[in-house]
């Protein structure tokens, strides 16, 4: 008889927080269904304009290394480089990340190249009684000289939906959108197997079938962003952790192979 995923979930068992594994231990083997590396900004310069006032030019030096220069705003004047990745999530809408060397800063940029429009999303460190804690904030741009006639707007397109998303041969999760602002996550295989929680979250759409998913966890300090296409099955994100065990950051980017298991429509009024 063959041993379901139903089996292994109906079998599993609370596991108490202090036996939780490192945040390490859990991504290991998460790049094995990312996305290849493009080449498509490499050699190109643009300059975005923030709805914060910034003015921030890009240059994408080659395939690994970007200079950002702040041409107006806050900060004038500052510049800096650092190594990036890009993938391309969808023909022409390129998933960015890059790692803000002697800034503890994980930015990321899922940018349209047609419309120019931009969704940054730039993840942080602060102290909460002690405690080492992640926060993310959000910030829309427009590239100069382009259209910007496409917004990435917030939602609530994924309420209703579980998804399966298998990050590598091992590491099986599911997530469930319960709302506008909360989710469920469940490891079914894995470091964390049988590991749940409910999570603040955000959606936000980039195309059809296509939509950027923030979350943040509420007892390890985890920030993630994930751009989920469900035209190719497909997620493709980075996690910026503090992993409390090693007391070191944890920046990782993956990739997953996704299956949409159902999805829960709700009665528009209730009667007895």
């Amino acid at each position: 008889m063959n041993y379901s995923i139903a089996d292994t979930v109906m079998d599993q068992k609370y596991v108490p927080v202090e036996n939780w594994p490192t945040l390490e231990e859990m991504a290991e083997g998460f790049a094995e269904h990312k996305y290849p590396q493009t080449s498509v900004l490499a050699g190109t310069k643009a300059s975005l304009r923030f709805e914060n006032g910034w003015l921030i030019e890009h240059h994408f030096v080659d395939e690994k290394t970007l200079t950002w220069t702040i041409l107006e705003g806050e900060g004038t004047g500052m510049s800096a480089s650092h190594s990036y990745e890009a993938m391309e999530v969808r023909p022409g809408i390129i998933f960015v990340d890059f790692y803000k060397d002697g800034f503890d800063e994980a930015v990321t940029l899922v940018w349209k190249l047609a419309s120019g429009n931009v969704f940054a999303a730039v993840s942080s460190f602060f102290d909460r009684d002690g405690e080492k804690r992640t926060k993310t904030a959000f910030v829309t741009a427009t590239v100069e000289g382009k259209p910007a006639n496409e917004p990435i707007t917030q939602s609530a397109s994924l309420v209703g939906k579980r998804v399966l998303y298998r990050y590598s041969s091992d590491d099986w999760y599911e997530h469930v959108y319960l709302g506008r602002e909360q989710m469920a996550w469940h490891c079914v295989n894995g470091a964390e197997t049988g590991l749940a929680d409910v999570e603040k979250c955000a959606y936000f759409d980039v195309a059809p079938g296509l939509t950027i998913l923030f979350w943040t966890e509420t007892i390890m300090p985890v920030e993630s962003i994930v751009v989920i296409d469900f035209e190719r099955m497909r997620s493709t994100g980075r996690f910026f952790c503090w992993d409390p065990k090693p007391n070191r950051m944890v920046h990782l980017t993956f990739g997953s192979k996704a299956t949409l298991l159902n999805e829960t429509t709700y009665p528009s009024s209730f009667s007895e």
